[in-house]
């Protein structure tokens, strides 16, 4: 059975002390200072954005659906500019798993590259996707994407398909981590990064085919895990294909997240896995660093 350690943004919010991607409750603010295409958002629509970013973007492509590709690229290009520093959690992280040879999972839902760099930053080599061999340090795991995966290779035949205002692509996804390439192809490219949409059904436009992978891989290392660290992820219980899993496994969770999101997974773990030995520490990334990965055996 393979350990998984599943990323939320509350955990690349604390993973370093400046230039982190915001919390969800403040998104909508720092993205109409970065780009021009969200300050474009309907007036009748900022406060549905302000007072929740999903209902938001749900009513955006329902009245709006034309403004959501250029608003998700923009998205993208914001998320690719947060950049790892030395003292980072996820940099400690990936040192200590190079040190004990860990050879579990990781799975983020976050859209930065902060975890990536980290991982690179260590020389550990990544998979993603099924593993074919032993020739990796730590497979990687995606259900929402990244703003630096873009989609190559569309074709007709298995490329487009329409439902209702949605429009969702297959293809082959390219990794691009050079500043340059990465703004030219942005702005070449008709579909934006494969990222799920921030919305409360997180459909994905581009590589869909590459996301429905990712989630079922999700699953699986989620149901066949012995033990789950999740960080920095809030209960958000309509994203079934995030929490179901979650419901089913026999694994035991260590939970790491503040108070209140801490208080809102013991609600769900009451309900949803009542007989389970779950750990729940109501602390943030920083301080419950050392609490968490010593259960997965990375700290003595």
């Amino acid at each position: 059975m393979t350990d998984l350690i599943l990323f939320g943004a509350g955990a690349s919010y604390g993973s370093q002390p400046k230039n982190v991607p915001p919390l969800g409750a403040n998104l909508f603010d720092e993205l109409r200072k970065f780009g021009k295409y969200w300050n474009q958002i309907p007036k009748e629509l900022v406060d549905v954005f302000k007072t929740d970013f999903e209902k938001g973007m749900e009513e955006l492509g329902n009245h709006y659906p034309m403004a959501l590709a250029p608003l998700q690229r923009e998205m993208a290009v914001y998320f690719f500019n947060f950049n790892a520093t030395k003292d980072n959690l996820y940099v400690k992280l990936a040192s200590l798993i190079k040190k004990t040879k860990w050879k579990g999972a990781i799975s983020t839902l976050n859209y930065e590259r902060l975890l990536e760099q980290s991982l690179l930053y260590n020389g550990l080599k990544c998979i993603i996707g099924r593993p074919t061999s032993n020739s990796y340090d730590l497979e990687l795991n995606f259900p929402h994407g990244c703003c630096n995966f873009l989609c190559e290779g569309i074709v007709a035949s298995n490329g487009v398909f329409f439902t209702g205002n949605n429009i969702s692509t297959s293809g082959r996804v390219v990794i691009e981590n050079n500043p340059v390439s990465y703004i030219r192809k942005i702005r070449e490219n008709q579909f934006p990064p494969v990222m799920s949409y921030f919305d409360p059904s997180k459909f994905t436009t581009s590589c869909s085919n590459f996301i429905i992978e990712q989630r079922k891989r999700y699953r699986e290392l989620v149901l066949n895990a012995e033990k789950i660290a999740i960080v920095g992820l809030r209960v958000r219980e309509h994203d079934n294909h995030i929490w179901n899993p979650l419901k089913q496994t026999s694994a035991t969770i260590y939970y790491c997240s503040g108070k209140s999101a801490g208080d809102e997974f013991e609600k769900w773990r009451k309900k949803s896995r009542p007989n389970s030995n779950d750990e729940i520490y109501k602390m943030y990334f920083r301080e419950g660093f050392n609490t968490i990965f010593s259960k997965l055996g990375l700290i003595e």
